[in-house]
Order: C-alpha cells, then sequence, then structure tokens
C-alpha cells in the first residue's frame, strides 16, 4: 500500500496525538500573546505556505490579533514591507522537515535585525535545524511522513495552531470542537475514501477548479497544490466571488468546480454553483450537513453541521488529499515519489 494513502488514512489518529501532545507542550512554551498589540506571523513556503495562509486568517479570526501569512522568501528579502516597528511580534516559522533553506534564512533573519520577534518552530521534526534555531518549537514528530507530499503533516500542523489560537482566545468552545474532531474524522473517513474514488478517479474530469473564502481559500490553494503534485492535472484554486470576475471564462465541459462551503455565506455560493452550471461546469460542494438539501451542486460531500465552520474547515481537507490520491492512481503514477519532486527543498547557494 501506498505511504501516501496510509498517511492520508491515518489522520483521525494522528490528530488525537496532536492534541494531547499541545495540552502538554504549549502552556510551558513560555510565548506570550496577551498584549494587545502583537502581531503574528505565519511563515511557510509551498504546502506550508497554504498552511500559513489558513493559519493566519483562523488564528485572527478568533483572536482579533493582525495575523499575516508570508512565505520565507519574502522575511529574507522584504521584510521591511512586511514586519512592524515597535510593537511585540511572534513568528510561526512551519516546516514539515525543518531543514527548508528559505525558512531556516528567515528565521536567522529576524533573529539577527528584530530582537523584538518571538520565533516559534511548527515543525514534524525536532531534532533538526528549525528547532535548533528557534525560541520555541511545537513538534509533531508522530505526523512526519514517508511520501513527498504533505498530507496528515499539513494537518496536523494546522490543528496544532488552531489550538495556540483557541486557547489564546480563552474559548473553551472551540476547544471542545477540536477535541471531537478524530472522532468524527474516524466516522466519516469512509466516506471522505468514497467521494476521493468517485471524483478522482472519473477520467472525463479534465480540469479541477477549488474555490474557498476567507479561512477556506488556503485550503483551496493546497488543494490545488496536493493534486499538482500527485497527478500535474490542470488546477487553480480562487476566492468564489472573485473567480467569477474573469477566471469563469475558462470553465467547460470536462471542468470540475470543486466549492469549499461555509455556513455563513452559502446563499451567496448557491448563486455561484448555478453560475458554474450555466456555463457546463461539473460541480460538487463539501457542505455542511445540516444545508446540503437542495445546494444545486451535481455532487454533495456533507461533513458535521452541527461544528462552527472555524472548526470544521480541517475536516475537508482528507477528502481532497483521497481526491488526489485517486487520480494519481487512475493515471498509472506513484503517489509517493511525484515527477520533479524531493521532500525537502533546498537553495544550493545556501548548502555550499
Amino acid at each position: 500500500m501506498d505511504a501516501t494513502f496510509e498517511e492520508i488514512t491515518n489522520q483521525p489518529n494522528s490528530w488525537a496525538k496532536t492534541l494531547e501532545v499541545m495540552s502538554e507542550m504549549w502552556p510551558s512554551c513560555g510565548i506570550s500573546l496577551e498584549a494587545g498589540n502583537t502581531h503574528v506571523l505565519f511563515i511557510g513556503c509551498g504546502t506550508s505556505f497554504y498552511l500559513a495562509q489558513s493559519a493566519a486568517r483562523l488564528f485572527q479570526e478568533v483572536t482579533g490579533k493582525v495575523c499575516l501569512a508570508v512565505p520565507a522568501s519574502e522575511i529574507i528579502f522584504a521584510d521591511t514591507s512586511i514586519i512592524p516597528n515597535d510593537v511585540p511580534v511572534v513568528a510561526f516559522a512551519i516546516s514539515r522537515s525543518g531543514t527548508t533553506s528559505e525558512l531556516l534564512m528567515a528565521v536567522e533573519h529576524l533573529q539577527k535585525n528584530y530582537p523584538y520577534v518571538e520565533t516559534v518552530a511548527v515543525t514534524c521534526h525536532s531534532d533538526q535545524m528549525l528547532a535548533k534555531i528557534s525560541q520555541t518549537v511545537i513538534s509533531l514528530d508522530h505526523a512526519s511522513e514517508k511520501s513527498v507530499v504533505m498530507t496528515q503533516s499539513f494537518t496536523n500542523m494546522l490543528l496544532a495552531l488552531q489550538w495556540v489560537a483557541a486557547t489564546s482566545a480563552g474559548r473553551e468552545d472551540l476547544l471542545t470542537e477540536l477535541n471531537q474532531l478524530p472522532v468524527i474524522l474516524e466516522r466519516d473517513i469512509s466516506k471522505m475514501m468514497d467521494f476521493g474514488r468517485r471524483i478522482g478517479a472519473n477520467i472525463d474530469f479534465k480540469q479541477y477548479i477549488f474555490l474557498g473564502l476567507g479561512t477556506y481559500y488556503g485550503l483551496a490553494t493546497e488543494a490545488t497544490l496536493k493534486l499538482k503534485e500527485m497527478t500535474q492535472t490542470p488546477c487553480e484554486s480562487y476566492n468564489p466571488f472573485e473567480f467569477r470576475h474573469g477566471p469563469i471564462s475558462i470553465v467547460e465541459n470536462g471542468t470540475f468546480v470543486v466549492f469549499l462551503v461555509m455556513r455563513e455565506n452559502i446563499s451567496y455560493t448557491l448563486d455561484i454553483i448555478a453560475d458554474v452550471k450555466e456555463v457546463h461546469g461539473q460541480t460538487i460542494a463539501l457542505i455542511p450537513d445540516s444545508i446540503s438539501d437542495n445546494c444545486g451542486a451535481d455532487f454533495v460531500l456533507p461533513l458535521d453541521g452541527a461544528l462552527t465552520d472555524w472548526a470544521r474547515s480541517l475536516l475537508y481537507m482528507p477528502a481532497l488529499q483521497y481526491l488526489a490520491y485517486a487520480r494519481a492512481k487512475l493515471l498509472g503514477l506513484n503517489p509517493d515519489q511525484p515527477r520533479n519532486l524531493n521532500q525537502v527543498v533546498v537553495l544550493k547557494s545556501v548548502s555550499q
């Protein structure tokens, strides 16, 4: 069995372990987010940058703090447009491997030039350089992976950051929801697996478009990257409302548009689903089960509607990972070793 499949399927177990680890680890980290003017940076590369996009939105929504997601290279080469002066800053540096060149350079740059910035490593390899040079470490070694593509490492690191956000905001209601996620995923994972096979292994779908708004936009961009990495299938991601301002022109027969639906803007989303169908695109809605009836999509994957949009967001990812995996198998590709990719990206100029 492919490592990628095993790692996607292991997520109920790894999520439970992450929640256990965070409840033990974070209280002793010594990082304070209490100051009202604290700014928070989320820094990553590739999948970790898309993780940062989701984390920043999710974090700001519940803490009210100014949060920004940036690629590590911009910390190095465009720092003055990103880092505020004279306010406390906490920077979460995200890397599965803990060895990504740009991220290490970014952390070193912050420590050298911005002494008021506290750095927190978020990694699945606590024995690597990122953890050694950062002031604080969130280590999720149980979520490391054999495959090149990031699946369970993405969701576990995002779950850990959601836990930090909910804890920092004193939101016991959201912590309760997060603690329910492993059980809900265990219950629904076979349904997600079937969804992946039904949609990803359909040879009639030629291109995929993923639409997510606000806290879900980073998830849409990550779903796009997973499909590109594993299958090289043409795919794109957009804010669903921006999608109507030009990009909808690429929709045709064989285009599959995936909506990551939030309860709070459902009525507007239904309008966009109708717009896509009018131009002959196929539609699917990953949607709270409480509002899934009559949404108008060609395919519907109903997920737990009792959760808030904030907590439910993580449940969308295993289904989208299964989609990419199923398409890779359909095309006869090895999902563990995608074309032109390695598990770690190292800049030669840095390693020499």
